[in-house]
């Protein structure tokens, strides 16, 4: 009976060390795209990266770039990079089309805590105000 509680200790603590290690590690975030951040239009739809719709929409990794991510395949989670970071500097220079994007997803709440930190520090620095459209 001894053994059985040693080994069960030992996979226990197994087992929580592999937890912690990966709780200190972190979890890596989900990148972009490749299609997304290339410069090009993978597509062929006149749309490059930032500016092209279905980027703009889910610009991450696991989805299909320039091509439509369904609704159901799309993840959400903690691990994703920015989204507004995305669109700030996918979507060079300033335009009137990426001050929309922005708006639009500030409007709809698309964008995280962190990321509307982020919004109001950009927003300042280019005088764009989403309530009258631009800056």
């Amino acid at each position: 009976m001894q053994k059985a509680t040693k080994g069960g200790l030992a996979v226990g603590a197994l087992l929580l060390a592999m937890l912690l290690g990966n709780s200190l590690v972190g979890i890596n975030p989900i990148g972009y795209h490749a299609d997304c951040i290339d410069n090009m239009d993978n597509d062929q739809d006149g749309f490059v990266d930032g500016m092209d719709p279905e980027c703009n929409e889910y610009p991450y990794s696991d989805g299909n770039g320039e091509d439509m991510t369904p609704m159901e395949e799309r993840s959400s989670g903690e691990s994703y990079k920015s989204l507004f970071e995305y669109h700030r500097d996918y979507m060079e220079p300033l335009s009137q089309p990426q001050i929309d994007v922005v708006c639009f997803n500030v409007q709809t709440g698309q964008y995280s805590d962190s990321d509307g930190e982020k919004f109001n520090t950009w927003s300042t620095e280019n005088n764009v105000n989403c309530e009258t459209g631009g800056p």
